[in-house]
């Protein structure tokens, strides 16, 4: 398959150059445009104090306008080629809010369009709502912005006062069947909760709440709860009634929604965005938005999570009996016009229960999952042929299950005039009840509908052991393997077991999904990051999100307006062995206290595994092993403000991290002059995704290492040497501890995707500069684009 070649910058000469071209636009749309956004970056130039008008940011500013000003062009036969949509890497100190931000403000004014800036972690969020944006709105005196946070974050008046009056006794919120689907739990074994403990967490809530100490935001407390506690409180769009609830003008998710719906820009996070697409919610109107995803690079891994599906089987079996239960309650005194079919709704549970036991009873009978094995990915994402029809039934049953509950639950949700006002207030609560587990209901449905089905491009599939449920009552009374034989077979009888097992499954990429969810009705979109690139290519980027299938996408690089030659270096470290090779961690031991000696202030030293990090710790003498903080000892919050004390009190500090240290760190000056790193951030495919992924592209003939690991690799290690160097006065040196770099082919590819600092090994002369790999004119780097689909 060969690529679709987007859109790209041409070689710059004067500071717009590479951005003029606008097929399509009206020629006065674009030059009012144009004027508004020079006119306000003229602005911020003259009254920020500090600012550096750059020429890079500048072509980063006019290549997102031209970019959202295409959400106005026609759509060709239904199809949009991808003018649309734009990936702009902006190198570190370009200043990519400002420039992102004017140009979104500058479209939204003139199209009528919201604007919808979404990052991947809180940090980035906290500085657009509290530093950024409130400088631009003293520029732009009537700029709104607010965060858009999902319904979720915020607690459910009528669910408050159900928990704490304690009605959801019936059974049905037992904490089996609460930890059942998705973001509902996770594999693993969490502690039991103490129902005191809970109560008294209930009352307090409540109490902030109604005095208006407490807006109702989960964020806004001061301690983040318990997720069951919060579990049974929080807002939800199944259980939620709208206008018609009592507490709709007091409602914390409503006001917050009024709040954000008269606003510019509203800031959320990648997660957010794409649950609303998902499930088609009312929060997001993608046709009609501005979209820009800053810390772009994250937005394939959390799509790929958002769109996988998981249910806890035991867990799963209690809650449809808890189902059953509450609908046998509550529908008799229903009118007769609108009271479901009990004798029908308790045979399609009986069919689920059953069902859900085969499945267990088969795993249990063939040994899939144990304590000693704790996964077991099906290979080639087909699940045994056997179990294709009971998983098709199941999605089939629990979707009529769900519409019914969903009926129960709005005629539960309707005042009934001839009940007491006591009796209308539980009936209401009840229907709140019912309707949050509908979305529980429909998850299951599409987890075994994904089962069921075997593309061309299979999902992966997978079992999770689990530790045995207390709820988990239906599987094989007396398993007996026949994994010896070779055979699986569905057990032809059920019974309680002592196992239980996540259900899981995910697109091995998220690239259909956010093609078809995202992309294509996104009004216009945007995409940035310092590491969009790997190996000075956009093609891993492309095909992980889907942005290859738009070939007049716009993609370019601004370069940093770092002077990297002179502002550091890149020094690979005098090692005799590879990181493959048995002796390495013995000497990386060794060498590393001769490389922290050489600096005198501040230090980052990133390590690929704890263990690695660990052993050099162990190994550092005394005066070294003073000096260093590790992360884990402490929150990262405390260690940077240890390490900030001792730097400015002269001494030596020296952060000792993993992954997390790698991004999202901002050490300035002194407080970083040396970057070490053990390795090459190769991450094996040990989850089932990655395992699934690397299984199907062998069996296209495909090198999952050059594809996946080798990209991966390079666009964390060009997060990881961005540390360094964060200021035009910054100097740093580089070391990195893996002579694959300058030995190995892929090496030099990750080596071309690098700032370009000069490269140097040990106390030789420089081996070349890592400007060469890469076109760099007038601040602006273009990223060739390969083949993108391959």
């Amino acid at each position: 398959m060969t690529s679709l070649a987007p859109r790209r910058t041409r070689r710059s000469g004067p500071a717009l150059d590479g951005v003029q071209a606008a097929p399509g636009i009206e020629p006065e749309l674009l030059d009012k445009a144009r004027e508004r956004v020079e006119f306000l970056y003229g602005e911020v130039a003259r009254t920020w104090p500090g600012f550096i008008a750059r020429p890079g940011q500048r072509q980063m500013m006019h290549a997102a306008l031209l970019t959202f000003l295409s959400a106005s062009l026609p759509e060709s036969d239904g199809a949009r080629a991808g003018h649309h949509l734009a990936l702009l890497e902006a190198g570190t100190g370009t200043g990519k809010t400002v420039a992102y931000c004017l140009a979104a403000i500058v479209a939204s004014e003139l199209l009528d369009k919201p604007v919808i800036v979404s990052t991947a972690t809180v940090a980035l969020q906290e500085q657009l709502f509290f530093k950024d944006l409130p400088r631009l709105a003293k520029v732009i005196p009537d700029l709104r912005f607010e965060l858009l946070k999902g319904r979720g974050r915020y607690v459910c008046e009528s669910r408050l006062e159900a928990a704490l009056n304690d009605v959801a006794q019936d059974g049905l919120f037992d904490e089996g069947s609460q930890g059942t689907i998705n973001g509902a739990g996770s594999p693993g074994r969490s502690a039991p909760r103490d129902a005191d403990q809970t109560k008294r967490w209930i009352a307090k809530v409540a109490k902030s709440f109604r005095s208006g100490k407490w807006d109702g935001d989960m964020d806004s407390l001061a301690k983040l709860p318990d997720p069951r506690d919060w579990q049974r409180v929080q807002a939800s769009g199944s259980a939620c009634n709208g206008g018609q609830c009592e507490h709709f003008r007091t409602c914390a998710f409503f006001k917050a929604r009024r709040r954000a719906a008269a606003a510019t820009i509203q800031i959320a996070n990648h997660a957010l965005i794409l649950a609303a697409l998902q499930t088609d919610s009312a929060l997001i109107d993608a046709p009609n938005t501005l979209f820009v995803f800053d810390e772009a690079h994250h937005l394939p891994g959390i799509a790929g999570e958002q769109f996988a599906c998981r249910a806890r089987l035991g867990a799963s079996v209690s809650l449809l009996a808890s189902l059953r239960a509450l609908a046998n309650r509550h529908s008799r005194d229903m009118p007769a016009s609108t009271r479901p079919d009990l004798t029908a709704f308790g045979q399609a549970i009986t069919e689920c229960t059953d069902k859900l036991g085969l499945l267990e009873a088969y795993w249990t009978d063939n040994q899939l999952v144990s304590v000693d094995k704790p996964v077991h990915r099906f290979l080639q994402g087909q699940i045994p042929e056997v179990l294709i029809p009971e998983c098709e039934q199941l999605a089939t049953l629990l979707s009529s299950v769900a519409a019914v509950v969903e009926s129960i639950a709005s005629a539960l949700k309707e005042p009934d005039e001839s009940r007491s006002p006591a009796e209308r207030e539980e009936q209401m609560r009840v229907g709140v009840e019912l309707g949050a587990h509908v979305s529980r209901l429909q998850a299951l449905q599409r987890l075994f509908s994904a089962w069921a089905t075997h593309d061309a491009v299979a999902w992966a599939k997978w079992l999770e052991y689990a530790p045995a449920s207390p709820t988990s009552t239906s599987g094989s009374s007396q398993p007996t393997s026949q994994a010896a034989s070779g055979t699986h077979r569905i057990p032809a009888t059920s019974g309680p077991v002592h196992v239980d097992a996540w259900l899981c499954a995910s697109p091995m990429t998220a690239a259909q999904s956010l093609s078809r969810g995202l992309w294509k009705n996104a009004s216009a979109a945007v995409c940035t990051s310092a590491t969009l690139t790997a190996c000075g290519r956009f093609d891993f980027f492309d095909r992980l999100s889907g942005m290859n299938r738009f070939p007049e996408r716009r993609a370019m690089v601004v370069a940093s307006p770092f002077d990297y030659r002179r502002q550091g270096e890149l020094r690979i470290a005098p090692m005799t062995y590879s990181p493959k090779s048995a002796e390495f961690s013995e000497e990386l031991c060794r060498v590393l206290p001769t490389l922290l000696h050489e600096h005198r202030h501040g230090q980052l030293v990133l390590f690929t595994s704890k263990r690695q990090m660990l052993a050099c710790h162990a190994a550092l003498p005394q005066d070294l092993g003073a000096q260093v903080q590790m992360q884990g000892e402490r929150s990262r919050t405390e260690l940077l403000a240890e390490h900030g004390r001792r730097v400015e009190r002269g001494q030596r500090s020296i952060l000792f991290g993993l992954q997390s240290f790698g991004e999202g760190i901002d050490l300035p000056g002194r407080l970083c002059e040396h970057v070490v790193i053990d390795k090459l951030p190769f991450s094996p495919p040990t989850s089932p995704v990655e395992e699934a992924l690397a299984e199907w592209l062998n069996a296209q003939g495909r090198d999952p290492f050059a594809e996946i690991a080798v990209p991966r690799a390079a666009m964390k290690l060009a997060q990881w040497a961005g540390r360094g160097v964060r200021t035009v006065t910054d100097h740093a040196v580089i070391t990195i501890c893996d002579t694959r770099l300058v030995t190995m082919r892929y090496g030099r590819e990750i080596l071309a995707g690098l700032p370009p600092f000069p490269v140097m090994r040990a106390k030789q002369l420089p081996l070349a500069s890592n400007a060469d790999t890469a076109e760099v004119d007038a601040g602006v780097r273009t990223a060739q684009i390969g083949d993108a689909a391959r």
